[in-house]
This record gives structure tokens, C-alpha cells and sequence, in this order.
């Protein structure tokens, strides 16, 4: 995620660059500039798909006036909410391995359920035929 947020930076750096120098208003700092839709665009499109599909279904709001700065502590805010996430799952999985794991040894300590299933299958079958 961060090589992503640099990278709305250097695209911030080139609207500093490229700003009317006669507008006072313009900020010099890249963090304080405001993302454009072009810029939310090149970051989409330069992002990894598994963030980008995620950070694409994020609505766009022209003149919403959130900075590069703002974007970058949301991103990271998203980043963190993935890993708590991700975090979970494998916490998840890791009791369902231990699950297992309990299951196969109490079935290896039973007597064998196979044995008693092809009996009744067979009884089945005898009863059904007589």
C-alpha cells in the first residue's frame, strides 16, 4: 500500500508542477493537494488487483476536497481493516485445523465405524432381497 501512496504523490507532485504558478491558492506541498479523478484513476489502475477491485467499488465524489495527505491515512485505515481481517481468517482456519485434528484422533480411538456401516449396508441388502 505504500508504494501506492507514493505514487499519489509523485501524480500530486506533477499537479504541483503543473499548476498556475499565479494562483496563490495553489498548494506547493503534494500532500495538500486535492485528488482528482484522473489521479483516483492512474492509482486504481496502478494497484494490485486484489486492492483494486476493493479500492474501485469506493465512490468518487468530485470536489469532496480530500487531500492526498487525508487519502493516504484512509488507505493506510483500509490496509489495517485487511489485515485485522486476514488476521481472522487465519485464526479461523487455525481452529478448524485444530478441529480436525481432534476429530481424526478420536475416530482413530473408536472402534471402527466402517465395519458396522458395511454390516448394516449388507443387512440392508439381504432384507430388501428376501
Amino acid at each position: 500500500m505504500e508504494r501506492g501512496i507514493q505514487y499519489l504523490r509523485e501524480l500530486a507532485v506533477l499537479e504541483v508542477i503543473y499548476n498556475d504558478p499565479e494562483n496563490a491558492q495553489s498548494p506547493t506541498d503534494p500532500d495538500e493537494v486535492q485528488c482528482t479523478q484522473p489521479m483516483w484513476r492512474k492509482f486504481l489502475q496502478s494497484a494490485p488487483p486484489t486492492y483494486a477491485n476493493s479500492l474501485a467499488v469506493m465512490s468518487w465524489k468530485e470536489g469532496n476536497g480530500q487531500t492526498v495527505d487525508e487519502l493516504a491515512v484512509q488507505l493506510r485505515q483500509y490496509e489495517g481493516s485487511l489485515s485485522s481481517s486476514l488476521r481472522a481468517c487465519v485464526s479461523a482456519v487455525e481452529e478448524l485445523s485444530r478441529e480436525f485434528q481432534q476429530f481424526k484422533v478420536d475416530m482413530s480411538s473408536s472402534p471402527p465405524v466402517q465395519a458396522r456401516i458395511a454390516a448394516i449396508g449388507i443387512m440392508g441388502v439381504c432384507i430388501g432381497s428376501g
